[in-house]
């Protein structure tokens, strides 16, 4: 296989979906939908496009639809790379909010698409701003289509505030608050928000391991290191953090914990500024055990690469911020997702090392057919998924595969058997601490008293990560008279190819 982990992931051709609206206004946009038909034409590079025209002219050689729902819309807005729309106030909000800079055709009086010219003055002030970018002629708008074409997608954009601030002024004053219009700056699609740094790259100690193999307490206690931060399963910070609001390690929730709204704060200006919705979606695209095999190819398909790039920006981001909060120098991520490593190895930004965390796969499945609560999700009774055993056996082979062959891409791996670090915790945790390049404190942590570990703020994880209870370590072999003897067997039939690897034994 083609070791492609030292050559950055550069930006992609194609546009993967685009959206285009008119808005909802009774005056007819056929100027812009004319437009659209004109430049496709010319076969440009488009995978997917839909046209939502109200009363204009329907598209030739675009799908079309009149009139979207709300929940429609904001879909289509989070499923879109590239969104062409009129000079509505509220409709650039909505692609300002779900990380959007879109192309925008103002309507024009002159043409009758509207009352008056206040959508010109409107759009002049924020593309001034970078916010959008704005053709007021069909060349304007074929190099600005053109442009996505070439580039694939802009970076994700983050809403600094000026769209909410014009929008606030334009519905309570008009275009009297905006003032003389302001001279538009042409900006190129991938030059509207910096997101890349050059500072040093961000060291990230990846936790890979079938879930359920005492990942949690692992990386709470290497949390204790003055110089490394646990984050927990970063793979689940949209959907369990910013959208669902779960209890964060420290045992705020999400939008109350002081760590990650300083991180929310140095990243976006505030989590409010970027939609969890579209970010979940755009995560979705980027980092899926599907993907896999598109993410170890040497030539990643444009499409995808894309949705990596403009995801992988975002992620170093929030990183970055982490780093920054923290005054830390190595981020621990359980994520554990094999898929979610491999993204992290395609990032520039990234110096990343795997932590392949191992544990006997009968312990595992007996783990995972426990009903366990999740009190982190607030105001319902949630409990966290059971497998079947045979289930947990297939997949500890493809997660303890993939990790053990990991180097052979390029990231430096090191492997620690649960067993072993729960047997002699201290000088396993030096072990890991040397190779995540820090101070070894392993044996500063274990004395004569019990362990009582410091605030930790993981956004994800085991519910064991909110206990605030001595650490005990101990050998978990409960599987040995918890887990049905049929079951026990069965697992062993399954991982028996690579139970001698890890010097586990096939008998039960």
């Amino acid at each position: 296989m083609t070791d492609i982990s030292d050559a950055p992931l550069s930006e992609s051709s194609g546009i993967e979906r685009l959206f285009v609206t008119v808005g909802t206004d009774y005056h007819r946009f056929d100027r812009m939908v004319w437009w659209l038909d004109e430049w496709m034409a010319t076969k440009p590079d488009v995978q997917g496009a839909i046209v939502q025209r109200g009363t204009s002219a329907k598209s030739e050689h675009v799908e079309s639809v009149d009139y979207l729902q709300r929940t429609q819309l904001v879909e289509e807005f989070q499923q879109a790379t590239v969104v062409v729309c009129h000079g509505g106030p509220a409709t650039i909000l909505e692609c300002r909010s779900n990380g959007i800079v879109p192309i925008v055709v103002p309507r024009e009086e002159k043409y009758d698409e509207h009352v008056n010219d206040h959508q010109v003055d409107f759009c002049e002030r924020l593309a001034a701003h970078g916010e959008i970018q704005m053709a007021r002629t069909k060349d304007e708008f074929f190099r600005l289509l053109n442009l996505a074409v070439e580039r694939g997608a802009p970076e994700v954009a983050v809403d600094d505030g000026h769209a909410a601030v014009s929008l606030i002024k334009f519905e309570d004053q008009m275009v009297e608050l905006l003032g003389p219009r302001a001279e538009t700056r042409s900006k190129e699609l991938a030059d509207v928000v910096p997101i890349r740094s050059d500072v040093q790259k961000i060291p990230v100690l990846f936790i890979g391991s079938v879930p359920r193999s005492g990942s949690t307490i692992l990386s709470d206690l290497l949390n204790e290191n003055p110089h490394m931060v646990n984050i927990g399963e970063l793979v689940h910070l949209w959907e369990r953090g910013v959208i669902e609001n779960n209890l964060c390690g420290c045992g705020q929730s999400f939008s109350d914990c002081v760590f990650w709204g300083k991180v929310g704060e140095i990243a976006f200006g505030g989590w409010q500024h970027i939609s969890g919705e579209r970010m979940h979606t755009l995560q979705m695209r980027a980092d899926r055990t599907r993907h896999i095999p598109r993410l170890l190819v040497p030539n990643i398909s444009r499409y995808m690469a894309t949705s990596t790039v403009q995801y992988g920006a975002v992620v170093s981001r929030i990183l970055r911020a982490i780093l920054e909060v923290s005054g830390k120098t190595v981020i621990v991520d359980t994520s554990k997702h094999v898929s979610t490593a491999l993204l992290l190895r395609q990032l520039p930004d990234i110096d990343l090392r795997v932590l392949h965390l191992v544990r006997d796969p009968r312990g595992v499945a007996n783990s995972w057919s426990k009903v366990i609560d999740r009190p982190e999700v607030q105001g319902e009774n949630r409990a966290m998924d059971t497998l079947h055993p045979g289930r947990i056996g297939l997949r500890w082979l493809w997660f303890n595969f993939a990790f053990a062959n990991m180097d052979r891409l390029g990231v430096p791996t090191t492997t620690i058997r649960y067993e072993d670090f729960v047997a002699n915790p201290a000088e396993t945790l030096d072990q890991i601490f040397e190779f995540a390049g820090v101070e070894p404190t392993g044996d500063e942590l274990f004395g004569d008293e019990p362990l009582m570990l410091g605030e930790g703020h993981s956004v994800s994880g085991n519910p064991r990560r909110l206990d605030r209870k001595p650490v005990e370590l101990r050998v978990d072999e409960k599987w040995r008279s918890d887990l049905d003897p049929k079951m026990r067997s069965l697992v062993s039939r399954v991982t028996g190819p690579m139970l001698d690897r890890y010097h586990y034994s096939k008998d039960v």
